[in-house]
């Protein structure tokens, strides 16, 4: 098991920078606290529930006051508002009637449901980003350990045949091979550095830094865990994701949203009533008149079946898509299994002591070669042969890894 489960201080860079090692559990509580995008989208939910709080809010009383500007017949002409002039005053309140605040209530209350999902969704997007990053760059960064390895053992052979060359004791062409061999590592070495920048750079921006040094180092629990095999069928998978999945609850809480807003549209073809007092000091049948008012509008030609009609064909629309998602989601998990399983046997068949053996031949291909007992074309050829598996090898444990981690983003469960 040691062969996958250690971990170790890599070098990044030739500089030889000092690594900052990040276990997986500081990582992601690093980018819990720090990750400006999830910041920055907790603010659409506070804005979801203040209007929440906006839609409680009942309609303001209108208040209005009145005098007597000019009066001819009187002899205070301009503004009397003593016992023989003139002065009116009223208060009028909109009710809503047929269910219209409830329903808007209700809509509302929906919709940041809606917004809380999206934001759920946000943080199942990148918490998938961070980890396959983490572990992409710590499986690089160990093919990159051994291609160094290599790397710095053909440096010293290849200026030892260098001297020797030049001496004429050994062939030119025996140099070339070595030569050779050293820029196909530089190659691969190159190759797996862009991925480890490209990776590394999605890292520090999801935890809010610029620190390049930072080197994923996970524990062997933490490596251990995409080892144990998930036991349950793909059915039971399928269904963890209905039942999970924010994009699908989402789906499912903007079918609610418009069942809401047709309540709301249908209810808003009933006209509000506006309920008030007034009082009249002398223009009404009796002086100090005080009346009662209520006002309605006549539904004649506006009984908003155009929105009806519009909330009606929007909630049909958003079954429809729903149903396509549910489907979406469960091929989704079936490709995720199907990926995980072929992947899993490929890493299995390669979980016997094969990374100890390379390491010892290697070590006895290398001193017997210093030794002069085997060949150039067997030195070589086996350096090949070794360095492709060193990194075959790590690259079969990081796809494991990745694929569980699908399976665990196509069902939004901790399976792994």
């Amino acid at each position: 098991m040691k062969s996958f489960c250690f971990y170790i201080l890599l070098v990044f860079t030739s500089s030889g920078l000092a690594q900052t090692p990040l276990t997986l559990s500081d990582c992601e509580t690093l980018f819990l606290k720090n990750n400006l995008s999830l910041l920055a989208n907790q603010y659409n939910i506070d804005k979801a529930e203040a209007t929440v709080l906006q839609s409680k809010i009942w309609d303001l009383p209108q208040v209005g006051f009145e005098v007597n500007a000019w009066a001819p017949q009187n002899d205070q002409k301009f503004f009397n508002m003593g016992k023989e002039g003139e002065k009116a005053a009223y208060i009028q309140q909109l009710i809503k009637i047929g269910g219209q605040r409830k329903n808007q209530i209700g809509l509302s209350k929906s919709n940041a449901e809606v917004i809380r999902l999206e934001f759920d969704q946000l943080l199942r997007d990148l918490k998938y980003q961070l980890r396959t990053a983490f572990f992409s760059i710590y499986f690089d960064s160990r093919s990159i350990a051994e291609i160094d390895k290599q790397r710095d053992n053909l440096k010293t052979l290849i200026d030892a045949y260098l001297i020797q060359t030049q001496k004429g004791n050994v062939a030119l062409k025996d140099l070339v091979r070595l030569q050779n061999l050293y820029l196909s590592l530089k190659n691969d070495r190159n190759l797996l550095m862009a991925e480890i920048v490209n990776n590394k750079k999605t890292l520090i921006t999801l935890l809010n830094s610029n620190d390049m040094t930072l080197q994923p180092a996970p524990t062997d629990k933490e490596l251990e865990v995409y080892q144990t095999g998930t036991l349950f069928p793909v059915t039971e998978l399928q269904q963890m994701a209905v039942t999970n999945r924010p994009d699908l609850l989402r789906s499912q809480k903007i079918i609610e949203s418009a069942n809401w807003n047709l309540k709301l549209q249908r209810s808003l073809s009933l006209p509000s009533v506006t309920l008030g007092a007034s009082y009249d000091q002398r223009g009404g049948a009796y002086d100090n008149q005080t009346n009662l008012t209520l006002g309605i509008p006549l539904p004649l030609w506006n009984q908003n079946k155009g929105n009806i009609k519009i909330a009606k064909y929007q909630l049909e629309q958003d079954k429809t898509d729903n149903r396509q998602k549910v489907l979406e989601v469960q091929n989704e998990v079936s490709a995720a299994f199907q990926k995980y399983q072929e992947l899993k046997d490929s890493f299995v068949s390669t979980r016997s002591p094969m990374a100890e053996d390379l390491q010892t031949v290697y070590q006895g291909i290398y001193t017997n070669f210093k030794k002069s007992n085997l060949s150039i074309l067997e030195f070589t050829d086996f350096m090949e042969s070794y360095n492709e598996s060193m990194i075959t090898l790590n690259q079969f444990h990081k796809n494991l890894i990745n694929a569980c981690e699908e399976l665990n983003y196509a069902t939004a469960a901790k399976l792994f």
